[in-house]
Parts: structure tokens; C-alpha cells; sequence
């Protein structure tokens, strides 16, 4: 599970960019500390705490849901369904949460440059 939690996060780290325009703020030279002061900024928001939340909260509604479908159909047994329910959702959610945090801090990083002045092209 750990391999799995680590390899989202470095897919989801990679998964967009950026692209600003340093020149039109009225300090250019400062573009490359802004923007590293910025993405320091956005690391407040928290991978671990948000995957876990993510897992937690689908795990739980898959478990409960499969749980479920396997009461109706009586070719499976309930806890074996929910215990495959709550791994699966839990992956999903974990995932889910990851992409979450990846969103969020980019819209942090974007509000802080445009804050500082600089024209956000993509």
C-alpha cells in the first residue's frame, strides 16, 4: 500500500504545469523566488492527511455498498464483498485525495503569482 500511496503522489506531482509569463510583473527578476516562495506555500496543503480522508470516506462507502450487493445476491459472501469493497475504494479514494491536493495547490501557487503580479498564460 505504501508503494501505492507514493507512486500517486509523485504521478500526481508531475501530473500539470504552470506557465506564467515573468515579464509581466513589474520585478521580473524576482520571478524565480516568487514562485519557489509560492510552491512553499501551497506544501501547507497535505498529501498524507487528504489521502487518508479520501480513503477513509470511499473505503467506507464501497465496504457499505458492496456489502450490499452481496446480501442481494446470495452467490457471495457479504464480508468477503465488503472486505474487497473497502481495499478497492480505499485505493480510490486514496487516489482521489491525492489528485485533490495536486488541484488545490496549484490553485494556490496560480492565486499567489497573480497576487505578486504575473500574468498566468496556462
Amino acid at each position: 500500500m505504501k508503494i501505492q500511496i507514493i507512486a500517486l503522489i509523485l504521478l500526481t506531482g508531475c501530473a500539470s504545469k504552470i506557465i506564467v509569463d515573468p515579464k509581466s510583473s513589474s520585478n521580473p527578476a524576482n520571478f524565480y523566488a516568487d514562485k519557489v516562495e509560492c510552491e512553499s506555500i501551497a506544501e501547507q496543503v497535505s498529501y498524507p492527511e487528504e489521502m487518508t480522508k479520501g480513503a477513509a470516506v470511499q473505503g467506507i462507502a464501497s465496504a457499505i455498498f458492496t456489502a450490499w450487493l452481496a446480501s442481494r445476491s446470495h452467490s457471495v459472501q457479504v464480508k468477503t464483498a465488503a472486505q474487497a469493497g473497502a481495499a478497492s475504494g480505499a485505493t480510490v479514494g486514496a487516489g482521489s485525495g491525492a489528485y485533490s491536493v495536486m488541484k488545490r495547490r496549484e490553485a494556490i501557487v496560480r492565486q499567489c503569482l497573480s497576487a505578486r503580479g504575473y500574468k498566468i498564460l496556462e
